[in-house]
């Protein structure tokens, strides 16, 4: 309990707070130890303490035997964990797959002086690169520069090998360009002359929206804070652009992404099942990677606080609104389709990944047939996945596209905001292998479980 005595400490948590949370530790310790690894088998456990503003977040991870997700909207926790219910609140045990298990929770704290404790971060096992406290006040975070491509290239590497969905990350000459044209804003941390953290911003061609991601922290640097001000530099950097929206697609095989996103203002629209595929790796995070291809989770943070304009589908319209009210935004019902341009139905595949990406703009007899076409040219390709994009403000007949949709095999993902033209779009999804991860799904927040569910069920509807 000395590490728990130090970081109540320098936290300047009050003393009966820093009891409970001992207590909350001691609890978390003790069925890690009794259920992760039973007959005195040997492994590891790590625990981390995270206090922000009245809180302090308590978390254990072990890679011991396997136990069921409890908590929340996941089922009852198990008794010795359910008992903790006066000194935590939000008590979770996660299945991690390949990764193992976490232990986590909330505890409400006070300062030691009567206002709530300030921020403060402490690790079991400090890692190699924490040669003392300077060490975080060392880590210098900017902008990149052309002259960083390949530390960038190099980083990625360390952390995905040759993996990583974006593959130009891996080309230095690709990532000079880009950010000296401004088609990527790349922020970087920086210790000793090394670059040990990467976070991006990816502007879209005529989308007022960007991708955020790209996001690595070298493994002997995480733990430090690293990662949060990587974050708040690239939605400073978004800001400064005059973007309505920026969103990232967080993985599914563990929380901690997501939790990211989440601490930083971005809210969940859609599950993308199969969006990884199956032969990416991520160092840290299980030895093998997945196995299966594995979903993600979309978050958006909109910066545009005006009612959007969109006509609802029936069988999703009750999906769509809560989506709408989880990003914290109101619905004005469409008074008459938008012009739109272009053809009808359009497709485009990402070969490497195996994934392909329809938009449909308006919808008539030509379309669907136009639309039957294309899916049976993409399914003839041999893609995993195939993910259909209709726009809510420029389709007329949104439930007649909807249900030839839902007859080609297309189920929910959710919705996608700002998307081309400004406009938002409900989001389908097709499978076409069965190599795909639909059971160990981590959604961490319990709107990203209740949309989980939702997704599934919509499946099992239209009978994908």
């Amino acid at each position: 309990m000395a590490l728990l005595s130090a970081f109540a400490a320098a936290a300047g948590i009050a003393a009966d707070d820093a009891r409970r949370l001992g207590r909350v530790v001691e609890r978390f310790v003790s069925f890690t130890l009794d259920n992760a690894y039973p007959n005195d088998d040997l492994g590891e456990i790590e625990l981390a303490l995270e206090a922000g503003d009245g809180f302090v977040h308590v978390a254990v991870h072990d890679w011991g035997l396997p136990l069921t997700s409890a908590g929340g909207d996941l089922g009852p926790l198990p008794e010795p964990l359910a008992s903790l219910a006066p000194d935590a609140r939000d008590v979770r045990l996660l299945n991690l797959g390949s990764d193992g298990k976490r232990l986590a929770a909330e505890v409400s704290v006070r300062s030691s002086g009567g206002g709530p404790a300030g921020r403060h971060h402490i690790e079991a096992a400090p890692r190699r690169a924490r040669a003392g406290a300077e060490l975080p006040d060392a880590i210098e975070v900017r902008a990149a520069t052309t002259d960083d491509a390949e530390a960038i290239a190099q980083l990625l590497y360390e952390n995905y090998h040759l993996s990583y969905v974006h593959a130009d990350f891996y080309r230095p000459r690709y990532l000079m360009a880009a950010l000296a044209s401004g088609g990527l804003l790349s922020t970087i941390a920086v210790h000793e002359g090394r670059v040990v953290g990467h976070h991006a911003l990816m502007p879209l061609p005529d989308v007022p929206s960007a991708e955020t991601g790209a996001a690595v922290v070298h493994s002997a640097y995480r733990g430090l804070g690293v990662f949060g001000r990587l974050f708040a530099h690239t939605l400073e950097a978004a800001t400064d652009r005059g973007l309505a929206a920026v969103f990232g697609d967080a993985v599914t095989i563990h929380p901690f992404s997501q939790r990211a996103e989440l601490s930083h203002g971005y809210r969940e629209t859609a599950l993308h099942f199969g969006m990884v595929p199956a032969q990416t790796t991520m160092r840290g995070f299980g030895d093998d990677g997945p196995r299966r291809r594995t979903a993600t989770l979309r978050s958006y943070r909109s910066f545009d606080g005006h009612a959007r304009q969109a006509a609802l589908p029936a069988s999703y319209g009750e999906l769509l609104q809560s989506v709408y009210a989880n990003v914290g935004l109101s619905i004005e019902a469409r008074t008459e389709p938008a012009p739109s341009e272009g053809e009808a139905v359009t497709a485009n595949v990402d070969e490497p990944r195996s994934l392909a990406f329809m938009r449909l703009r308006r919808w008539d007899r030509q379309a669907g047939t136009a639309l039957k076409r294309a899916v049976r040219h993409l399914l003839s390709r041999h893609v995993d996945v195939v993910y259909a994009d209709l726009d809510l403000v420029a389709v007329g007949e949104v439930d007649e596209a909807t249900a030839e949709l839902n007859e080609l095999g297309f189920f929910a993902a959710g919705l996608v905001l700002h998307g081309p033209d400004g406009h938002d779009h409900l989001r389908l999804q097709l499978l076409d292998s069965e190599q795909i991860e639909l059971e160990d799904i981590v959604c961490d927040s319990s709107f990203a479980q209740v949309l989980r569910r939702q997704v599934l069920e919509d499946k099992a509807r239209v009978g994908a």
